[in-house]
């Protein structure tokens, strides 16, 4: 049930009914609360197992569906130029991951429950997900999730340097600059999240080469386990994240109202071949109607993406709340020495349905901000009716594409 811990039916430790000094989190006593509701409870297994086939199920293809649409508008021209094509890109992979791994982490154990004998269609592939993916699906969740959540504290970060040092920022906001950052990010999360591999999975070649959980970190109550998953893990994954991306939308709204036009009304920026940068008064421009109509997109364009990226933090930070309850529902549990009940089970249901819509809603945002969707039928329309209408009077589609494409070449937010 709980979102930090990778194992469903292991939920919390039971803490033994001693009268002894020593605390439950500093020695290895007892075992873990195991609650199982395809074991305990069928009434409870079988609703939540049609709450993934028919909510969780669509909305994790219409998320993918969405989620492609944007990463193609994406990659099209005319491109950004800025390092947010870097984080933006990121988020919409990493969006695909979050849908399909979240998917697989629900819905699979309860497909392969019904495929256990040689008669039935996909004994294969369950024998498969039983063998290797049961076991590695959920720590590959968590990663997911890990990586999803600072990538977006990330771009928060980002868009706050980039309207409030704009002069800067046009020179130092670089793909490259960019895609090491998130290399750098990548890994250190890669590194965070091995011990869970390593401790909690063990190769078995006998009787079957499998993977396995290992009994004495998954199922037994260890410090391991109570300070990963119980301290740890809820500050590096939730809370840490969750107060950066508040500070830095709080930080990116107040630029936004004391200046609007993010001093790109007052600048005109350049770099000579030195790198060092050159600022123009917004007059010496005015004999240049394409440069002023260059600053005039790029600053709209920065402020639609401005208030995009700060909407799909808030989303997030909306949509992923109920996982600070359930953090604190655990801890209370804790505290009681008790099990999850039936309405904890469906919250942590709720709480995975609601992550998969947050990953869907990105791609939603992303092309309202962008415009593209709005173009793409614009143009369609125009060249279906002018293969219905031969008098066209309008000049042909690909000399205003042409024409367009070298004036704008690049969006640079």
């Amino acid at each position: 049930m709980s979102a930090s811990s990778p194992s469903p039916a292991v939920f919390l430790p039971s803490m033994p009914s001693s009268s002894s000094s020593s605390f439950w989190w500093t020695s290895a006593v007892g075992t873990a609360c195991y609650h199982e509701p395809k074991v305990h409870d069928y009434e409870l297994y079988f609703q939540l197992s049609r709450i993934s086939l028919f909510v969780l199920l669509p909305l994790a293809l219409l998320g993918l569906l969405s989620n492609t649409c944007a990463l193609i508008c994406l990659c099209t021209p005319p491109k950004i130029s800025s390092g947010v094509f870097i984080y933006l890109k990121a988020l919409l992979v990493l969006d695909h991951c979050h849908i399909i791994v979240s998917m697989a982490n629900t819905l699979f154990p309860d497909f392969c429950d019904s495929h256990h004998s040689p008669e039935h269609i996909a004994y294969g592939f369950c024998m498969f997900e039983r063998r290797f993916l049961r076991a590695m699906v959920p720590r590959l969740d968590l990663m997911v999730d890990t990586l999803h959540v600072w990538t977006i504290a990330s771009l928060a970060a980002h868009r706050y340097w980039k309207i409030s040092r704009p002069v800067v920022s046009r020179s130092k906001d670089t793909v490259s600059r960019a895609r090491s950052l998130m290399a750098i990010l990548f890994i250190a999360i890669t590194f965070y999240r091995l011990p869970s591999f390593i401790v909690e999975l063990q190769i078995k070649w006998q009787p079957v080469f499998r993977i396995q959980k290992r009994l004495e970190t998954t199922e037994m109550l260890s410090p391991y386990r109570i300070w990963l998953y119980s301290v740890i893990d809820p500050i590096v994954s939730h809370f840490l994240p969750f107060v950066l991306m508040c500070v830095f939308s709080l930080l990116t709204l107040c630029e936004i109202v004391k200046s609007r036009q993010f001093a790109y009304a007052q600048f005109s920026v350049s770099c000579d071949s030195q790198g060092a940068i050159v600022k123009r008064r917004r007059s010496s421009s005015s004999s240049h109607p394409l440069r002023r109509r260059s600053d005039g997109v790029r600053q709209k364009q920065e402020y639609r993406a401005t208030l995009s990226i700060v909407l799909i933090i808030l989303l997030y930070l909306v949509l992923h709340s109920m996982e600070l309850y359930i953090l604190a529902r655990k801890w209370q549990l804790l505290a009681q020495d008790d099990c999850p009940t039936y309405a904890d089970y469906i919250q942590s249901h709720v709480s995975k349905i609601l992550s998969v819509l947050s990953a869907s809603v990105n791609a939603f945002v992303f092309i309202a901000f962008t415009n593209r969707m709005r173009t793409y039928i614009q143009m369609l329309i125009r060249r279906t009716s002018r293969s219905l209408s031969s008098n066209s009077s309008e000049p042909p589609l690909h000399k205003i594409s042409e024409t367009r494409t070298v004036a704008f070449p690049v969006i640079d937010v």
